[in-house]
């Protein structure tokens, strides 16, 4: 998958502003202030608000905010034509999931979210998902709906020429953010996770993101 310095910079836009954020809070001498731990990405000092979505599991079933709360997620976006980024990421998120499994560890749902619903139907979906570990999830929709998934998440994407140097309807690719999002039991955002992406990175990131959201109360 290409990536470009606009994906870049995007990254670095959330980091800097999850410090801006602690850095306001710092001046608040009436709150108890708790350090964010250092992980691969963020953690928000203050959990972002994911606004209202409608979209479609990999089961044709519609998946809303409510389908976030009550656990942790970890949501990332792709597409099944996807090269290189997308299995590899799945891969990577099934050991994951095995791993925190053996440590008796709930492992938090993997939400695959495509950002190429032209391509991309529940069926479609539900096999591609299926292949990498049946109890991921993975979610479509309306083009505009994915629009406004991705942008509670910080995430991007764009068309870009397939392998005949252009976009046309049957031969183009998608570049988009690499980062895993990872979501609270209230269902809002509470951490990036950036690339490199390790089985030892991710866990400790979410081990330290779930203490993190646990002492904030």
């Amino acid at each position: 998958m290409p990536k470009n310095s606009t994906l870049l910079l995007v990254v670095v836009a959330i980091v800097a502003m999850s410090a801006g954020l602690w850095l306001a809070q710092s001046t608040n001498t009436n709150e108890a202030l708790l350090s964010a731990p250092r992980i691969q990405g963020a953690i928000y000092p203050t959990e972002k608000i994911i606004k209202p979505f409608k979209l479609v599991n990999h089961l044709g079933n519609k998946f809303t905010n409510e389908d976030l709360t009550g656990h942790w997620s970890i949501v990332f976006v792709g597409y099944t034509h996807c090269p290189d980024i997308c299995p590899t990421t799945l891969t990577l998120m099934s050991e994951v999931h095995r791993e925190l499994s053996s440590q008796k560890i709930n492992p938090p749902h993997v939400i695959f979210l495509t950002i190429d619903p032209e391509r991309d139907t529940p069926e479609i979906m539900n096999s591609y998902i299926e292949y990498f570990n049946a109890e991921f999830t993975g979610l479509t929709g309306l083009p505009e709906n994915i629009e406004k998934f991705t942008k509670n998440l910080n995430a991007v994407y764009r068309k870009a020429p397939g392998l005949g140097g252009e976009i046309s309807k049957d031969d183009y690719l998608m570049d988009h953010s690499s980062a895993l999002m990872l979501i609270n039991p209230r269902g809002n955002l509470q951490s990036i996770l950036t690339a490199p992406h390790t089985l030892g990175n991710i866990i400790d990131s979410f081990i330290k993101s779930r203490a993190y959201y646990s002492k904030k109360g």
